[in-house]
């Protein structure tokens, strides 16, 4: 994964109690900045909803009984 260099400021006892935090858990200060920020930009991200409202002609008259089983044969696999 490409990664790109930032520069950030942070108060001294912040910065002290990361320094700290880093050597208990025995990783790197930059490690556990990268931990940390990644955690943080997963929870604020918004989470994308899937609805799906239409209306199909699958062919199939017992479609709407047997859909979670054709999902699955069809897009459950890697």
């Amino acid at each position: 994964m490409d990664k790109e260099r930032t520069s950030i400021l942070l108060e001294k006892d912040v910065m002290l109690k990361l320094k700290t935090l880093a050597k208990t858990a025995n990783k790197s200060t930059s490690f556990v900045i990268r931990e940390a920020v990644t955690e943080y930009v997963t929870k604020k991200t918004p989470k994308k909803n899937f609805n799906i409202i239409g209306i199909v002609n699958s062919g199939d008259s017992h479609f709407a009984e047997n859909d979670e089983g054709y999902l699955k044969n069809n897009y459950g696999k890697d």
